[in-house]
């Protein structure tokens, strides 16, 4: 489900779900965002989740909070979630503001976030049991 606006999609690059975030969210857009980052955590063709914020103008504390939900779903299901910049000024001083920066994986780039969810994958496996291992 994308609405006219186009701002929210989702992709996959490199075994990543990408989830796009563009232009401004706001409370109208609570649902779209939610269904968009479910869809990517049960995509079982991928190994992690990136969360592209580079084209976010505005967002709001619904939005940062679907944000942590989503954290912490991917978490509660030992999947990889990290957010990629740049982050506009506007995003960046919410995430600063509300000390979010602390707690969510945070990369410059999308590169440099499909590198460090494969990074958390690979961290992950080497950690868990030999017998659950694949």
């Amino acid at each position: 489900m994308v609405s006219d606006r186009q701002s929210i999609d989702v992709t996959r690059q490199q075994r990543v779900a990408v989830v796009f975030f563009r232009d401004e969210l706001d409370l109208k857009d609570t649902a779209e965002a939610t269904l968009a980052l479910s869809r990517a955590l049960t995509d079982t063709s991928t190994a992690g989740t990136l969360l592209d914020l580079s084209g976010l103008t505005f967002a709001d504390s619904t939005q940062l909070n679907v944000i942590l939900r989503a954290h912490a779903e991917h978490q509660d299901a030992l999947r990889p979630f990290v957010l990629a910049g740049p982050y506009r000024s506007g995003v960046a001083r919410l995430l600063e503001v509300t000390g979010v920066t602390d707690v969510l994986d945070l990369s410059d780039t999308v590169e440099d976030g499909i590198r460090r969810v494969h990074l958390l994958c690979d961290t992950a496996r080497a950690s868990a049991p030999e017998d659950t291992r694949h």
